[in-house]
């Protein structure tokens, strides 16, 4: 099972379901921040339910609490620390713009920009990712995502139109 291939074919089976809980994860916290008085306090919320839920799982099966660093954390560079934080961007700004525009336009931008940020990581080596050098494949799988991304948001505007100017669209046969 050490074979790349198989490594591989694991990782994107993971990273498919890892995606569908993503995908689920601002709707379901688009309902919680309708249930509170603003959008941030739903995004303290859910990350105190995953924090506790970390903090268990850690205890039972992660070497237990407080993390024992393998490295003095003065060592580490300054850029470690700032995980958590990307998270609170992605979390709150989802629950503020996805009951305003929905999951799909948001999650085809939120992948795309992790695409292209992967592509700029892995080309030069960044914050500790293995050196791996843009391909012409990978610049073509990157346009089309972009272009998906056009294509999802231009639907959503001919959606929106349409319901201001009263024009239904049929989606049952």
């Amino acid at each position: 099972m050490n074979h790349p291939s198989s490594i591989l074919l694991i990782a994107v089976a993971v990273g498919l379901f890892a995606g569908g809980l993503l995908g689920a994860q601002p709707s379901v916290n688009g309902m919680l921040g309708k249930s509170v008085a603003h959008p941030l306090q739903a995004s303290l919320i859910s990350f105190a339910c995953g924090t506790t839920i970390l903090f268990v799982i850690t205890l039972l099966f992660g070497g237990g609490f407080p993390p024992r660093f393998l490295i003095s954390p003065r060592e580490l560079p300054w850029w470690i620390w700032t995980g958590g934080a990307i998270g609170v961007v992605l979390v709150s700004t989802s629950l503020i713009l996805v009951p305003r525009v929905g999951s799909l336009p948001w999650f085809a931008a939120v992948m795309t920009g992790q695409t292209v940020a992967a592509l700029f990581l892995d080309h030069f080596g960044l914050l500790g990712n293995p050196r791996s050098p843009v391909s012409i494949l990978r610049l073509v799988g990157t346009f089309f995502l972009v272009l998906g991304v056009l294509v999802i948001v231009g639907a959503k505007r001919m959606e929106q139109n349409q319901i201001a100017t009263g024009v239904e669209t049929k989606t049952e046969p």
